[in-house]
């Protein structure tokens, strides 16, 4: 019963140790105009596990910003003109193949409580930069926690 045990604490503790130790993350908030009412706290590109949702704060006109992780072998994903959306309760990420800048730790990125919600806005604004409309758009939403 004593080996089993130890054995059991071992397996558990590598299993801790490598998600902590060789899985770092990368910390960016995303702003949502309207709450997505997002359940599950994972990140997915592609149906992958890219990350998760960390925290989530709410101002009272019902707008979002969440704090996300990244696990450190999708940060390359993280772009200037990278957007959230929800779908399905999930939050997900769209990637341009666009070959733009990384974008810095702790920034702002903008998410969408649909993909329709994505694809209107990048209707409205395709004959604008869609990176500086996306970030007119983070402001407007963060001065509202203000």
């Amino acid at each position: 019963m004593y080996k089993k045990s130890i054995f059991i604490f071992m397996a558990a503790l590598s299993f801790f140790l490598n998600s902590a130790m060789f899985s770092p993350k990368n910390f960016y908030y995303v702003v949502f105009e309207e709450n997505p009412h997002i359940e599950n706290m994972k990140i997915y590109s592609k149906g992958i596990e890219i990350g998760k949702i960390l925290d989530q704060d709410l101002s009272k006109e019902n707008k979002l910003i969440l704090t996300i992780a990244i696990n450190s072998d999708y940060k390359d994903l993280i772009k200037t003109d990278t957007v959230f959306y929800a779908d399905e309760n999930s939050l997900l990420i769209q990637v341009s193949d666009a070959d733009t800048q990384a974008l810095p730790e702790k920034s702002f990125i903008l998410g969408f409580a649909s993909q329709p919600k994505l694809v209107w806005f990048k209707a409205k604004n395709k004959l604008k930069d869609f990176s500086t409309a996306a970030q007119k758009e983070i402001q407007k939403i963060i001065e509202s926690f203000k």
